[in-house]
Parts: structure tokens; sequence; C-alpha cells
């Protein structure tokens, strides 16, 4: 496996924290696979994973967190 290297993954990938959970769920999938359905059999899950983050081949959409906030109306009191 060749070292990572920071500015190729963030060529991919909006911060290094969103490459290290994308690439944890990616772990995860891959586990779950046989060996010889995965890109690279012989190589660790972990690896493949970080890999094929920084090699652009994971897709994802983030989706923002909207709060609901009560106001003094909603709750009823005027």
């Amino acid at each position: 496996m060749e070292p990572l290297k920071k500015r190729e993954m963030l060529k991919t990938v909006k911060n290094e924290y969103l490459a290290a959970i994308l690439a944890a769920k990616v772990a995860r999938r891959l586990h779950a696979m046989t060996p010889s359905d995965r890109q690279d059999p012989d190589a660790k899950v972990t690896s493949l994973a970080i890999k094929m983050v920084t090699d652009g081949n994971v897709e994802y959409d983030i989706a923002e967190e909207h709060r609901v906030v009560e106001t003094e109306e909603e709750d009823g009191a005027k």
C-alpha cells in the first residue's frame, strides 16, 4: 500500500475529517463482503477504503441538519 498523501485526498473530499468518516463507512461495507467480491481481495479493508476515497471512487452527499426551534406561539403561550 502506498503512503497516504493528504493533498491527493483533499482533491476529492472537502476535509480530512470527512474523509475519515467516509473511509470508515466504506470499510464497514467492504468487511461485510467476501474478499473475492472486493476490488483488491488481498488488501486490508481499511487501506482499500482509504484508497477508494482518495481516488474519488466513493460518491457521497451531505444532508444539512435542520433544527426545529419552538417559539412561544407554537407552545400555545402568548
